[in-house]
């Protein structure tokens, strides 16, 4: 336990030092939503590589730079003020993927009224949708969902990890019947969205999570100067391997510090 401690603390002062490698694995075409600078309304134009299905009478649609965590830009949808909405009227973007190797969806997400009042989910609520089913949403029983969501993580079930081609969506549902509409806009910031490719996997990423980060750390402290399997993951430099087994040390680390901080998604 000690000399595992011990190496938690040395690894971690290599680690602070180490450089960052950048992997480009997968693709969503404008993710960021900065290809277009501002669009006033998405529904007269698209950001690039989305589809914008925003019902004009109900909901607003554009890019802007009020808020985002990838450079300048992202999506904003709000709903519009007293108007009348039905339960299961969506404002959505969606686009064309492929998810066979894929193995999470990455994103961050604002969510606000105007005048600052709780944002209640059982009225309204953001979503994350894969052709039509909805994959992910805020926590539906808090009794209020504002707030940042950053780095939020979507594991693509294996019912979708096909060769087919889906289709990804994000945007507003409403869930009640209003008939005057709501007293308030309820506004989402869309931005950063990032798949994370399976077969693309940095060293080091021994959870297979898409990050290396310090819970990979301690996977490789809990066996550290410890033999292993020569083919096990962990054991990431074999040129020191004797015949029939596999030893975890500074030079499997030394790998596994490049990678550090490092993350499977495109940027």
């Amino acid at each position: 336990m000690l000399r595992n401690l011990i190496a938690i603390k040395v690894m971690m002062l290599v680690l602070f030092a180490a450089g960052l490698v950048q992997a480009e694995i997968c693709e969503i075409v404008n993710g960021s939503f900065e290809d277009d600078g501002p669009i006033d309304d998405i529904i007269v134009h698209e950001p690039n590589g989305w589809d914008a299905n925003i019902p004009s009478d109900k909901f607003i649609g554009k890019t802007e730079t009020s808020w985002s965590t990838d450079s300048r830009f992202s999506l904003f949808i709000s709903s519009r003020w007293y108007k009348q909405l039905n339960a299961g009227d969506k404002a959505t973007v969606s686009q064309q993927v492929n998810l066979t190797n894929i193995i999470e969806i990455k994103f961050d997400l604002k969510l606000d009224t105007y005048s600052g009042t709780r944002w209640d989910p059982s009225l309204i609520t953001a979503i994350l949708l894969v052709d039509d089913d909805v994959v992910w949403e805020p926590n539906s029983s808090s009794p209020n969902i504002r707030g940042e969501y950053i780095g939020q993580r979507y594991a693509v079930e294996d019912k979708y990890r096909d060769d087919e081609i889906h289709t990804l969506s994000l945007g507003l549902r409403v869930n009640v019947d209003t008939v005057s509409g709501f007293p308030e806009f309820y506004r989402a910031w869309w931005d950063s969205i990032d798949c994370c490719n399976g077969d693309s996997l940095l060293e080091g990423d021994l959870n297979r999570d898409c990050y290396v980060d310090i819970e990979d750390l301690m996977l490789t402290a809990d066996v550290w100067l410890n033999e292993v399997d020569p083919n096990d993951t962990i054991n990431m430099f074999k040129e020191d391997d004797l015949a029939g087994y596999g030893i975890v040390n500074f030079y499997d680390f030394a790998i596994f510090a490049d990678y550090w901080l490092d993350s499977s998604y495109q940027e």
